[in-house]
């Protein structure tokens, strides 16, 4: 290496081979990352555990939050009736069962699809493995709800 060439460190992973995987495009086409993310240009682990692991403590977080305030505005609309606050309850539990589902597609076709974008591939196959099961488990209550 000669002191005169300089060095290019790719530090936020904006580059064509970021973390070794090689035809991933990155964020500077200006496409959003859920989309990147989305179409399967996205490393495996951050799919995995930024956008589906991580994800998940998003929206379980808010879901506590979007209760708890539909609750407290179901009491503030009628606060000597206890069906208001349930209303409330109600409505808030179906807005965040709304967003989860969303989520969840969302996540689960994310990390299938960036399966392959890993430098171990049996990685790829433990994450496949892995959405397969959380859909099953996803599943099996409608499945069950729907037939008995």
């Amino acid at each position: 290496m000669t002191g005169d060439n300089p060095i290019f460190i790719d530090q936020f992973g904006t580059g064509s081979g970021s973390h070794g995987v090689k035809g991933l495009k990155g964020p500077m086409n200006g496409e959003p990352m859920w989309k990147l993310a989305w179409r399967g240009h996205a490393p495996l682990w951050r799919a995995f555990w930024v956008y589906f692991v991580m994800g998940h403590g998003v929206i379980l977080g808010l879901g506590c939050g979007v209760l708890v305030l539909s609750l407290l505005a179901g009491f503030i609309v009628n606060p000597s009736s206890s069906t208001s606050g349930m209303a409330g309850l109600a409505m808030g539990g179906t807005m965040i069962s709304l967003v989860f589902l969303v989520f969840a597609v969302w996540a689960v076709v994310t990390v299938w699809r960036c399966a392959n974008n890993c430098t171990l591939q049996i990685r790829g196959t433990y994450a496949r493995a892995l959405m397969i099961g959380y859909v099953t488990t996803l599943a099996l209550p409608i499945v069950k709800y729907v037939i008995g």
